[in-house]
């Protein structure tokens, strides 16, 4: 089955998307080169010239501390071998882990490379995609700051995340994560060897990340219904085509890591990034399940434990929220809400955010953080108070939209099982434990300005806890499926 949209072919693929209703105007070609080639590798240094890098300046080059093979042979040795034999001023820029043995997008990291940065240099980042967030921040604080455009361009050593095509940077701020406004990379090169070599754990969450498709436009239509959200797009949708078909047909090449396969997989990683970027918001690849999963690292950064992978974390995420959709569309009936419960004040709500976190945080840092992003969907839910009304009155057709847009739990666990990826939170490394992924799921609304289905179960004054211990039983070991919804 191919990509409606292949991101392999350069101006052909700007033409024909730049046609789609949605896509911004503004916007002429944002990336300018995308490689998904084996041996793109040596193929470095003349893309970093043609994005405007020259031999006679600085090169530095954005990479941690983790080892890396590449055919048998160790990458960013060979690929700093690779530039200084083509005559570049390389100057590598290790970002190194803190007590957990991993490196976080932080600030302190990213103003690490901002201030590494000179004028007339250019920039490289070799990693996934903790390095590429860092780097693509470091290098747009540093234009903000110097009104400089460095050329930047991106080697993914994992088909692991999107962050490769995207203009922003998820970033710890006062210890929650936070979307900051970033720049595009001036070029991707996706070397299919690199990929094939990744450890298959990074492969996996890659293939993962891209499931939360099947909640997050949901959430991001239902948003747009509820007056929430003004930036709506069938753009993302139209880009990423078939995507549960696609992971169903390229699972076991995946797992496997057949070319072919490793390809696709890089292309529709892409495409995922520049649905978020060209849509100006991550909502169409990041709705509830993200919010769930950013619980389940706040609450490992809290105790200085290590985070598990964030899309094997987000795909069983997936799993739940889709669960969360299947029993809400099923049971939900406008008929028997009192309108003027579903409306709690600012006292209550800060309060109930405050003791909620304070579990995890007693020094209240994360509770007033979450309340300040939390506070604006508040009074933002009081002030569409009409819309939410016309869409109880619309809701049959609301419903159909809504089950459209999702996918059934079983279906996700099944493109995971095909993939051979955790199908239980006990299975991920490290595991997260039930109380754990519990307080993530009834937690995950109070931490983000932006709308889920979640907000409405809140808002709806559902048992959230009883809906939690259904969808729990959802969790196999293997694929004998418990048909708790059905």
């Amino acid at each position: 089955m191919p990509l409606t949209y292949d991101p392999a072919e350069g101006q052909r693929f700007w033409d024909d998307i730049r046609r789609l209703p949605g896509y911004p105007r503004t916007e002429t070609i944002p990336v300018q080169h995308m490689l998904f080639q084996s041996d793109a590798l040596f193929q470095v240094s003349g893309i970093l010239e043609k994005c405007g890098a020259r031999k006679s300046a600085p090169l530095l080059v954005v990479m941690d501390e983790t080892p890396m093979r590449r055919s048998g042979q160790d990458l960013k040795s060979l690929a700093l071998a690779l530039l200084e034999k083509d005559g570049w001023q390389v100057q590598p820029l290790l970002m190194r882990s803190d007590s957990s043995g991993q490196v976080h997008t932080d600030l302190p990291h990213i103003h690490q490379v901002q201030n590494s940065l000179l004028p007339g240099c250019a920039l490289l980042s070799i990693g996934s995609g903790v390095v590429t967030d860092i780097a693509k921040h470091g290098s747009f604080l540093y234009q903000q700051e110097s009104g400089q455009k460095i050329p930047y361009v991106v080697y993914p050593t994992a088909n692991s995340v999107s962050a490769y095509t995207s203009n922003m940077a998820p970033t710890l701020v006062n210890g929650v994560k936070r979307t900051l406004d970033s720049r595009y990379p001036d070029a991707v090169i996706c070397d299919l060897e690199t990929l094939r070599d990744a450890p298959l754990e990074m492969t996996l969450a890659g293939a993962g990340d891209m499931l939360a498709a099947f909640v997050s436009l949901a959430d991001w239509y239902l948003a747009h219904r509820l007056g929430m959200d003004e930036q709506y797009s069938e753009l993302p949708k139209r880009l990423l085509g078939a995507l549960d078909e696609l992971l169903l047909a390229h699972a076991a090449g995946i797992r496997r890591g057949e070319m072919e396969a490793v390809a696709m997989l890089a292309k529709l990683i892409c495409l995922g990034g520049l649905a978020m970027s060209l849509s100006h918001a991550t909502t169409p690849l990041s709705g509830f399940e993200h919010v769930v999963s950013h619980v389940l690292d706040l609450q490992a950064e809290r105790n200085g434990l290590p985070l598990a992978r964030h899309g094997l974390q987000v795909a069983l995420a997936t799993v739940a929220s889709a669960g969360m959709y299947r029993r809400f569309l099923l049971d939900f009936e406008p008929a028997r809400l009192d309108l003027d419960l579903c409306y709690p004040d600012e006292e209550t709500m800060r309060a109930r955010i405050e003791r909620s976190f304070a579990s995890i945080d007693p020094s209240g840092q994360v509770g007033a953080e979450c309340w300040a992003d939390y506070r604006q969907k508040l009074s933002a839910w009081h002030a569409h108070r009409q819309a939410f009304s016309q869409a109880l009155t619309a809701w049959p057709a609301l419903r159909q939209r809504l089950e459209a847009e999702t996918r059934p739990p079983e279906k996700i666990l099944r493109i995971l099982e095909a993939l051979g990826a955790p199908l239980n939170w006990s299975q991920l490394q490290p595991p997260v434990t039930p109380e754990r992924a519990r307080f993530a799921f009834l937690h995950a609304a109070f931490i983000r300005k932006r709308l889920t289905l979640g907000d409405l179960l809140v808002f709806t004054n559902w048992d959230r806890e009883r809906v939690w211990d259904e969808i729990w039983r959802l969790y196999p070991v293997s694929l004998a499926i418990n048909a708790t919804f059905q």
